[in-house]
């Protein structure tokens, strides 16, 4: 089934844009070649096997069409009455998955602060050592003289 290229109005003879409605057609299809399959325009450029800007900035007409076409197909998916359904996963399991998420978002708090005072304390010392040394500082590494010579 062509549905992007079925239904877009006028034949395209430039490479890019023949491969970007091929592309679509086959996402809609759910028959990808080079992609993840998602419904996506970064899977779109991927499965035309163009860069992503050419899709979505050179090309906005078919980016917009694609986009048009995918949300009616997940809508298709959804189908009619089905938004009272219970949730596919129980109440533990969302549970599980709240519990997990709220401690990812712990850690990443913790990474936060944690990389915060690092870089502030790294600036510290790389402007102890780009300052003049102060001569009244003896070095460690200095060689002493052995007593009694």
């Amino acid at each position: 089934m062509n549905t992007a290229t079925a239904a877009w109005p006028r034949p395209e003879t430039a490479p890019d844009r023949i491969a970007i409605l091929s592309a679509a057609d086959r996402l809609l299809a759910g028959t990808p070649e080079h992609s993840t399959g998602r419904l996506s325009v970064v899977q779109l450029a991927v499965e035309a096997q163009v860069k992503y800007w050419i899709v979505a900035q050179k090309h906005t007409d078919l980016r917009d069409h694609f986009q048009t076409l995918a949300a009616e197909a997940k809508r298709q998916l959804k189908g009619p009455g089905k938004a009272g359904e219970p949730d596919p996963l129980g109440p533990d399991e969302l549970d599980r998955l709240r519990s997990h998420c709220a401690g990812l978002e712990e850690l990443v708090t913790t990474y936060g602060l944690l990389i915060n005072e690092l870089s502030i304390e790294n600036e510290t010392l790389r402007a102890q050592l780009a300052a003049p040394a102060d001569p009244a500082v003896t070095s460690i590494n200095r060689r002493r003289t052995p007593r009694g010579s």
